[in-house]
Order: C-alpha cells, then structure tokens, then sequence
C-alpha cells in the first residue's frame, strides 16, 4: 500500500521534530508539529483518513508558520511551509482520487503524496541542520 506508507512518511517525519537542540524554537517547533504526531497508527487508506491527514498537515503548517526561526533558517523554514502547502494539496488529492476510485487517478495521486512527502522530508533535514548550526 504506497498510499499508507506516504502518510505514516509524514506522520514520522512530523513526530521526530527538530530534537537534539534545547533551545525555544526546537520546543515550540515540537509543539508545532503536534497535530500530525497525535495521529499514531491509526492512519488508514480511506479517503477521509487522508482528509483528517490534509487537515491535521494544514494546522501543523499554520502552527509552523507562527514560529519565529533562527535568523540563519528563515529560508529553509520558508522552503519547508512550501513542501507542507504541496503535501496538503496532495493528500487532497489522493482522497479525492480515491473516491473517485479510478485507479490511475489513485496511483497519480499516490505519486505525487510520495514525491511531496520526500520534499518535505529534505525541508526539514535542511531546517534542522540551519537550526543546529
């Protein structure tokens, strides 16, 4: 099921947070990410599963997009609200996709989830590493 694992590739990436560093903006980035670490395992392959995912995705961006980053990760912070915008969108799609339960329409859908779930992945490896200096 590559719809699955491109969800629980976000779900992990989001709970791993920044750690490591102790200072302000690696705690609240953590408590940023919430929405999407409360998911756990119960992520499924329903379309509203990845409507919950989309949604959650769009809170963890917003909550993201309060904090106020070291001077010297503004960019990748910038670069990783991008990457979460076009996983949203994704996710979206995928449900909607699967609705529509066409499965060339899903296995596009799928694709595009995985390619914006690995973009976000390398967003926040760079964020991290601007972060930690």
């Amino acid at each position: 099921m590559q719809l699955r694992s491109a969800a629980m590739l976000l779900v992990l990436l989001a709970v791993a947070g920044c750690g490591g560093d102790d200072t302000t903006f690696t705690q609240d980035y953590n408590r940023a990410v919430r929405p999407l670490s409360r998911l756990g395992q119960h992520i499924g392959t329903k379309p509203s599963s990845f409507d919950t995912l989309a949604k959650r995705t769009a809170q963890t961006r917003a909550n993201l997009a309060e904090l106020d980053p070291p001077e010297d990760a503004r960019d990748e912070m910038k670069a990783l609200l991008a990457r979460l915008d076009a996983v949203t969108a994704d996710l979206r799609g995928v449900a909607k996709a699967a609705r529509g339960k066409d499965p060339v329409k899903q296995r596009s859908a799928a694709k595009a989830l995985v390619g914006s779930s690995n973009a976000v992945e390398r967003a926040e490896t760079k964020l991290k590493r601007a972060v930690e200096g």
